[in-house]
């Protein structure tokens, strides 16, 4: 039978996800974050990986979100972060398309793993150009806004339009430089209508949208971007999955908010944060 498969915005309260275990993880020097430390040559041995995702998995086990796992590909070693091979709708989940070969396939395997858990997936995918995840964020029911910058692409945002035209929704497309990689380095929403914004690296027009939907903003340096601490996971009912060492998170106490913070720092310091390595396959409306 197939499942209720739906998200209608970036804060309810997180019901369930799909996430994967770093069994092939390696870092893909396919972001400016992950070409510094591909480039010094640092990394974590499988056992540290595994333990951190642990407290990760951990902390949806205590707030009682439903875990889901993804197909893993020995020959993707990405295929843990599941943010990027889609983005959920109200009416099920889209599957997007990825930009570079290295990660071309972890679309296939999250199609592959809805279809195994029975969940709704849209008859239509993306087909032109590419559109990942880690782009994407629901504004509200109606608006979904994608990351036009190193992974997504016009076309693949055009063609996100065009379908979910079809279903009463619209899509904004937010343009940001390359070296600002996906959306979901740059702005996070983590509350109702409460996000963390990177200011040098957001354009000023999307400021604007956000003012006019009543988003408040808590506005940070382009240098919390490049150490991934914008990337976090809001857990519905002003909880926030975050990370230990992330400098956000007092700033979020301080809005009232309840911060969980395992420590992540081998994915983290690879630009792969909490918000990268899951995804949501229902929040609460």
């Amino acid at each position: 039978m197939t499942k209720k498969t739906a998200v209608y915005n970036s804060t309810g309260k997180l019901k369930r996800i799909i996430i994967g275990k770093p069994k092939y993880n390696k870092v893909l020097p396919l972001s400016d974050v992950a070409r510094d430390l591909h480039d010094k040559s640092i990394s974590f041995d499988r056992e540290t990986q595994y333990r951190q995702h642990a407290e990760m998995e951990d902390v949806f086990n205590q707030v009682g979100v439903e875990i889901s796992w993804v197909h893993l590909d020995p020959k993707l070693p990405w295929g843990m972060f599941t943010r990027d091979f889609g983005v959920n709708t109200p009416d099920g989940v889209l599957i997007g398309r990825m930009r570079y070969l290295e990660r071309k396939g972890e679309d296939e395997c999250g199609k592959e793993t809805m279809e195994a858990l029975g969940e709704t997936v849209l008859p239509e995918r993306i087909t032109l150009g590419a559109m990942e995840g880690g782009d994407c964020y629901w504004l509200d029911e109606e608006t979904l806004a994608i990351g036009n910058g190193n992974r997504s692409t016009h076309s693949g945002c055009q063609n996100a339009r065009e379908i979910l035209a079809k279903y009463g929704k619209r899509v904004f497309e937010v343009e940001m430089l390359s070296k600002w990689n996906h959306l979901d380095i740059n702005f996070q929403p983590v509350a109702d209508k409460l996000a963390v914004i990177n200011e040098d690296g957001i354009p000023d027009y999307f400021f604007g949208v956000l003012d006019a939907l009543g988003w408040e903003l808590i506005r940070v340096s382009g240098n919390y971007a490049t150490r991934t601490e914008i990337n976090m996971l809001a857990l519905g009912d002003d909880k926030v999955l975050s990370f230990r060492g992330n400098r956000i998170n007092e700033m979020l106490k301080a809005h009232g908010l309840e911060v969980f913070d395992p420590e992540f720092s081998a994915f983290t310091s690879a630009g792969g944060g909490p918000h990268c390595a899951t995804f949501e396959l229902e929040r609460e409306p």
